[in-house]
This record gives structure tokens, C-alpha cells and sequence, in this order.
């Protein structure tokens, strides 16, 4: 249930607004709401963005023909296109492990309190 939620949230707001960081934000609520477990919730969130941004970042690569990720991957010196699609993948998708771990932790200081 929260790797459907994370990736329909992820989806429509990268869509609308391309705020990498966005994906933090999405990330922690719909853990703070739906998380079961701290590795259940890093490892949905975590798949669930590096689906939506392999696609997204395919589509913007595939409709430039590679021209702007060669540019970037030769001026870092990577030599490859797709390094920088990779790195660019995988940026996102710690963001949204690492926004789901403090949703999960904020969810569990307030079930501590409500237990006391």
C-alpha cells in the first residue's frame, strides 16, 4: 500500500512541480500515515521513487536524444551518459529512503507518547 501511495504522490508532483525535494515531503507523510516498519518503509519509499524517476528520467533523455546527459556526464568527467542517469536515479531515491526514515521515526515518537 505505501509503495502505490509513494508512487502515485511522487508521479503527480514531479509532474507538476520539479522540486527534487519534493520527493522527501511525499516521502515522510505518506510514511508518517501508512508506515509499518523502519526497513519496510525506507525500502518502499526507496523503490518506489527510483521507479518513478527511471521513468521520468527516461523520457526526458529519450526526448533531448542524450544530448544534455552527455553534455553533464562529460563535464564531470564520467565519460558515459549513462553514469549520470544512474547518479541522477539514485540521488532520488535516497532522498526519498532518507524522508521516509524521519516520517517513520516521527510516527513513532508519537505512538510512544500515546502508549504512556
Amino acid at each position: 500500500m505505501l509503495f502505490i501511495v509513494v508512487v502515485l504522490l511522487v508521479f503527480i508532483t514531479q509532474s507538476l512541480f520539479y522540486h527534487f525535494w519534493l520527493v522527501a515531503v511525499n516521502t515522510f507523510f505518506a510514511t508518517l500515515l501508512l508506515g509499518k516498519s523502519f526497513r519496510h518503509s525506507f525500502w518502499s519509499c526507496f523503490l518506489a521513487v527510483t521507479l518513478v524517476w527511471a521513468g521520468q528520467v527516461y523520457m526526458i533523455d529519450s526526448a533531448n536524444q542524450s544530448l544534455l546527459s552527455a553534455k553533464m556526464a562529460n563535464l564531470f568527467g564520467l565519460g558515459r551518459s549513462e553514469w549520470i542517469i544512474l547518479i541522477t536515479i539514485l540521488i532520488g531515491a535516497i532522498t526519498g529512503g532518507l524522508g521516509a526514515m524521519a516520517g517513520f521515526s516521527l510516527r513513532n515518537i508519537f505512538l510512544v507518547k500515546k502508549k504512556k
